[in-house]
């Protein structure tokens, strides 16, 4: 009894539960990540990168972004809301697998098929962790976490029991999509007729959704850019693509924490602004992703040996030079969300494209010169320029204070040594009474 009501008194809180849920799934990656790694080996890895990144920006483009509209109308209380975006979803799911297969059987290239045969799948998996994220974010980290000992086990079986190939990388991809597809809608409890796809509503958020999509393109272009123009534009080899892979892989890591936050603060902001909440949750992550990153740095080069061998040690000090860039960006990951939910779509893909517009410009001249550094420059520049500019934006608009983003008031402080204090005694006393 006491273990379920400690259980409980954990699940019970949106952040802690989200923060948990990343940190075992992230220890379940870094297992299927030490197979992955030495299953493909650097140039295979330079290969999954190039197409994978190929395959999120065809799937962004292709969603549209009627998904990111449905914070503002669950907000105001559109009738029969989680319908209307599911049955438009599923429509969008038929026609695309459609010219998907169609596209497959005309292309004569191994990436434009696998593009086209995962795109459609990748679409409405997007779309529908967007809707649980939500509608229940305990339950999406379910998903996300479900999803992750999925592919561990059968990375593992594919290392001891297969020779050496891209596809075991590629399924892995559509494994976790179909994953998320079938959870969420087991979840909402939901399988509506797309053929009633309300076309009139979906002609309503075409607007909406378009400029999401272009919002949600440049975000994926931000972090995916720079693999692409490596692989096709300036034919860096496929090894250091590899490397470079490797790299933001680690780094992303660092994302643990602001993304656990965001995930809350888009349920939190679909409901009212919780400026308050938004900036407490600035600060708490603040310190708690420095504690990360200096973890990463400090662990990287070991880690790096233990989970791919000495042959991805190259991907260090991308990883190192990356890590300056994931402070900055969590203010534009934190911010984003309210942003997004008060339908201001238009400010927060202004200040996202013009974070990468830099990051192409800057790429251009860096990945000649330097390299997967250079990309890896080019991606910390962009990344510094987008997080400074939603921070500036958010202060002035919501007229709050440097020190109230940077610093926690005696009372604060106050508050976060009673509830320390407090769950320790709970433990404490629960460890005696056993």
């Amino acid at each position: 009894m006491r273990i379920r009501s400690l259980a409980r008194k954990i699940t019970g809180n949106d952040y802690v539960f989200t923060i948990l849920t990343k940190i075992f799934a992230v220890l379940i990656g870094l297992v299927a990540s030490s197979y992955s790694n030495r299953f493909l080996g650097p140039e295979l890895k330079g290969q999954l990168g190039r197409i994978s990144s190929m395959i999120s920006i065809i799937a962004v483009t292709a969603n549209f972004g009627p998904y990111q509209p449905y914070p503002y109308y669950k907000r105001m209380n559109e009738p029969d809301v989680l319908d209307k975006f599911l049955r438009i979803f599923l429509l969008q799911f038929l026609a695309y697998t459609a010219l998907g297969v169609a596209g497959a059987l005309v292309f004569d290239s191994f990436a434009l098929t696998a593009v086209c045969l995962i795109a459609p799948i990748q679409v409405l998996a997007n779309q529908l962790s967007f809707m649980i994220m939500v509608e229940d974010v305990k339950f999406k980290n379910v998903i996300f976490f479900t999803a992750r000992i999925t592919n561990t086990v059968i990375t593992i079986l594919a290392f001891y029991t297969m020779e050496r190939t891209i596809m075991v990388s590629l399924a892995l991809i559509v494994v976790g999509d179909l994953i998320t597809v079938v959870m969420a809608l087991v979840r909402m409890r939901r399988l509506p007729n797309p053929l009633r796809a309300d076309l009139r509503f979906a002609a309503r958020i075409v607007p909406f959704g378009f400029v999401s999509m272009l919002t949600t393109l440049m975000l994926t272009l931000n972090y995916r850019v720079d693999t692409l123009m490596m692989g096709y534009m300036f034919s860096i080899p496929d090894a250091e693509i590899g490397f470079y892979t490797l790299g933001v892989s680690l780094s992303e890591y660092g994302w643990l924490i602001p993304d656990a936050f965001r995930e809350v603060l888009f349920s939190r902001t679909a409901k009212d602004d919780a400026i308050g909440e938004v900036t407490m949750s600035m600060k708490v992550n603040l310190y708690l992703t420095l504690a990360m990153i200096a973890g990463i740095l400090l662990l990287g080069r070991p880690v790096i040996a233990l989970l791919a061998g000495a042959d991805y040690l190259p991907a260090y000090p991308v990883t190192v030079l990356l890590m300056a860039g994931i402070i900055p960006m969590s203010y534009f990951k934190i911010i984003g969300t309210l942003l997004l939910a008060q339908g201001k779509k238009m400010v927060y893909l202004g200040m996202l494209t013009g974070s990468v517009v830099v990051n192409i410009l800057c790429n251009l001249f860096t990945i000649p010169l330097m390299g997967k550094m250079g990309a890896a420059l080019s991606s910390v520049i962009s990344y510094t320029l987008a997080g400074g500019l939603f921070l500036i934006y958010y202060m002035r608009t919501y007229h709050v204070a440097v020190r109230e983003v940077f610093l926690f008031s005696p009372e604060e402080l106050g508050r976060m040594k009673a509830m320390i204090s407090r769950a320790a005694r709970r433990l404490t006393g629960r460890a005696g009474a056993k």
